[in-house]
């Protein structure tokens, strides 16, 4: 299980995930992509097939039909934003013009020469006042004082605000229709309509929109199913296709479309959709006599079988080639970050090295003036002597130390004592602690059970934790260096130090590369970044704990028992 884990998590860190994936691995990789996306690509086609064979028919009935739904639909929404566009145009009227404005011939006149450009089909325009009598009229038929008191329409507006009516003849003579919108003066107690009415071929248009064929159809009747524009198939109707005549072929929806079979006077099957006209007393009609589904089945068994075989075959082909590329440009990309990865932690290591120098320096300066007394104070020669030999062993063990630490190798295997090996890594760096003023303190625990691991790479993740702790700690404060055993199966090393800390928004960005917390200049983003793929690496865990002005908490775990690379 923990193999696993460790595998997810590489995932996520692409330094480590070479050393996962093997050849093998990626040849496994290669076949499982290839397998279970034929698994997902061919299988659910097959049954597609198998099942579209039986109910193609069926299917592609039921499509047509949503077909001629939304074709109906969209026929719909325009007759409605027809309509939408007419009244609009009468409200804003209304709104910008008094009563007496409009009742004033000259003035309507040049709004009704507006609104006809805007609105071709436009036959008339009037004013009407609450009794009925038309007021003020502007169009080519003399209709000023008509009384409209009595008309349907004329009561319908009363306990409305806008009106649309059927097609009727009225005192033209003509098909036509009118929209009407009311406005109600509050101070004077009283209404006005503004009227207009609109040729019937105006509607023509919309219905001519939909996609029929020769011997389709489609019109719009009102409720009562009247027609009110011309219809080509006859046969459905009581006496002709003019308007005016009733519709009796199917049910008409006065809401959402209706798509049903009907039979027509010889005995065919067809299929009639209706739908009802929003703020009009209407419905659009369709009536298709020619189905276009009942040849497919037959190109189905011949052309469109071969044709999914084929189709299979290639997209088989296709997916190896495909995942064959892919897999080898993951890989080849494994190998090279790998590669650029490890040239990061050794320049990281190589900068580290050029920090120590100056504390080596100082090491070795202490130790070679300690030397020169010996020509002062001959006397004390041979009680020196053994001071010059501790001295040049100090001076071979840190330089050894330190070629050791620099040295680029492969991750070994070391049984270890972790208090001895965090004892070498503040050699490295007690000198900067004195310097900066810096308490350290150690809370190491005796009798530590010895840990196999990389010793130099363990270094490495100390070194660049407590470099960190003394770059966020002002002189005065302190670092507390901790070693304890965790449940018998791990060591763990805590570093506290009483710094700046760390933003709870930033916390969780502190292992990504490049990213840092540092000013600028003060820090490449690296350290902590590859200290945590060196601790999982090595089977380990580093978490962090931090609080702002209060200092932050470093804990290294390391299992006892070595780790699997």
């Amino acid at each position: 299980m923990r193999k696993i884990s460790d595998f997810f998590r590489h995932l996520f860190r692409p330094s480590d995930l070479f050393s996962l994936l093997s050849k093998d691995r990626y040849r496994s990789l290669k076949i499982r992509i290839i397998v279970i996306d034929a698994i997902l690509s061919v299988v659910p086609l097959l049954i597609v097939i198998t099942i579209s064979y039986f109910w193609f028919q069926q299917i592609l009935k039921d499509d047509f039909k949503d077909r001629l739904k939304g074709d109906i639909e969209s026929a719909q929404q325009s007759v409605e934003f027809f309509l939408d566009e007419r009244l609009s145009a009468l409200r804003f009227i209304v709104s910008s013009y008094t009563y007496g404005q409009l009742s004033d011939k000259e003035t309507l006149n040049t709004v009704f020469g507006r609104l006809k450009k805007e609105f071709p089909g436009l036959v008339d325009l009037g004013v009407i006042d609450s009794d009925g009598l038309q007021q003020s009229y502007a169009g080519p038929y003399r209709l000023e004082r008509k009384d409209y008191a009595s008309q349907d329409w004329f009561n319908k507006i009363i306990i409305r605000q806008h009106y649309v009516s059927d097609i009727f003849m009225g005192y033209r003579r003509i098909p036509h229709f009118a929209v009407a919108v009311k406005n109600e003066d509050t101070e004077r107690g009283f209404f006005w309509i503004l009227r207009a009415t609109i040729a019937m071929e105006t509607l023509g248009k919309y219905t001519a929109m939909l996609n029929l064929r020769e011997n389709d159809d489609a019109f719009i009747v009102n409720r009562e199913g009247m027609l009110q524009t011309p219809s080509t198939t006859h046969y459905y109707f009581s006496l002709s296709h003019l308007i005016m005549d009733k519709f009796v072929g199917c049910s008409l929806s006065t809401g959402k479309v209706s798509v049903e079979d009907i039979e027509d006077q010889s005995g065919i099957r067809n299929i009639c959709a209706s739908v009802g006209i929003r703020n009009s007393p209407w419905i659009l009609v369709s009536v298709i006599k020619s189905p276009s589904y009942g040849r497919i089945p037959k190109i189905f068994r011949n052309e469109l079988f071969f044709l999914s075989v084929v189709s299979i075959f290639i997209g088989i082909m296709a997916n190896v080639f495909m995942t064959q590329t892919v897999v080898n440009r993951i890989r080849h990309a494994d190998i090279e970050r790998e590669e650029a990865i490890a040239k990061t932690e050794h320049s990281n290591k190589m900068a580290t090295v050029g920090r120590l120098a100056a504390g080596v320096a100082h090491e070795i300066n202490n130790l070679l003036d300690q030397s020169g007394e010996l020509h002062r104070q001959k006397d004390k020669f041979r009680n020196l002597l053994a001071g010059i030999f501790d001295s040049v062993n100090r001076c071979r063990k840190i330089t050894h130390r330190l070629l050791g630490f620099s040295r680029r190798v492969d991750i070994g295997r070391d049984v270890i004592d972790m208090n001895d090996t965090i004892k070498e890594v503040i050699g490295f760096i007690e000198k900067e602690v004195l310097y900066r003023n810096i308490r350290l303190d150690l809370n190491l625990k005796k009798d530590l059970p010895r840990v196999e691991t990389d010793k130099g790479l363990l270094q490495q993740v100390f070194l660049n934790i407590i470099n960190n702790a003394i770059d966020a700690v002002q002189e005065g404060g302190f670092i507390e260096i901790a070693s304890d055993v965790r449940g018998g199966e791990a060591v763990r090393v805590s570093i506290r130090d009483s710094g700046t800390g760390i933003p709870k928004d930033k916390i969780k960005h502190i292992f990504e590369p490049f990213y840092t917390t540092k000013e600028r200049d003060k820090g490449t983003g690296l350290g902590l970044s590859i200290s945590y793929g060196i601790v999982h690496r090595l089977g380990g865990s580093i978490l962090v704990q931090s609080e702002v002005n209060k200092g932050t908490t470093f804990i290294v775990e390391m299992p006892i028992k070595g780790y699997g690379v």
